[in-house]
């Protein structure tokens, strides 16, 4: 029998570190979707200034608004690392305890950390099977489905709408208010090739934001 109340061809801290081991590579997998985003923001708000140049609000208010659900995501994703480094420093506490008596405060915090991870979609399906394999060895107790709450808020306009004008003022700041007049001035001397080179820039556009939204629509299925 061993500290964790069950059989194992491997030692107790053999066991936490795989386990931490798998963790780690889950925190690994969400930078890599952070950089991703974040390079597509990048991008994102290129084409925000395109669209500011040539007096396009309505386009620039859809780029921004993309902007803001992908800063949301970051944001999520950067919370689900704290909770994924909290629940290994526990195991990793755990395993080095010689009477492995619980501490029901950080027993309780490591549950309510499995709980947030579970839910989330971009590392439900890793974190399910964790949580499985941590329970049952007896690292945190069993999770209550009824205490789960919903990871993901329900957006509020407003504060959308907010967000949106924030990102607006921080990428094309007093941009907006010159534009007509610009656009109108490039339309007339290079109509043709102005044309030419919109049309080109719309498509880029809207294949950047094809790849966010379903990077976005990844984590949320």
């Amino acid at each position: 029998m061993n500290l964790f109340g069950l059989s194992k061809p491997r030692s107790d801290k053999d066991y936490v570190r795989d386990l931490c081991r798998r963790m780690n590579q889950e925190a690994r997998q969400i930078d890599r979707q952070i950089h991703a985003i974040q390079r597509q923001e990048a991008k994102v708000k290129q084409a925000i200034k395109a669209s500011a140049a040539r007096g396009e609000m309505d386009a620039c208010k859809v780029l921004a608004k993309e902007i803001v659900q992908s800063r949301k995501a970051v944001a999520r994703m950067y919370q689900t690392k704290a909770h994924i480094s909290s629940i290994s420093l526990y195991m990793k506490n755990q395993a080095s305890s010689a009477t492995m008596v619980n501490s029901v405060q950080r027993s309780t915090e490591a549950v309510k950390s499995m709980q947030y991870l579970v839910n989330l979609p971009e590392c439900a399906t890793a974190m399910r099977e964790l949580s499985r394999e941590m329970i049952k060895a007896g690292i945190i107790e069993e999770m209550m489905e009824d205490t789960v709450e919903s990871v993901l808020p329900e957006v509020d306009e407003d504060e959308l709408q907010e967000e949106v004008d924030k990102v607006l003022n921080e990428v094309v700041a007093g941009t907006l208010s010159r534009a007509p007049a610009a656009a109108s001035h490039a339309l007339e001397s290079k109509e043709a090739a102005t044309t030419a080179e919109n049309d080109k820039e719309a498509a880029q556009v809207e294949a950047d934001l094809e790849a966010m939204r379903a990077r976005l629509e990844a984590l949320r299925e």
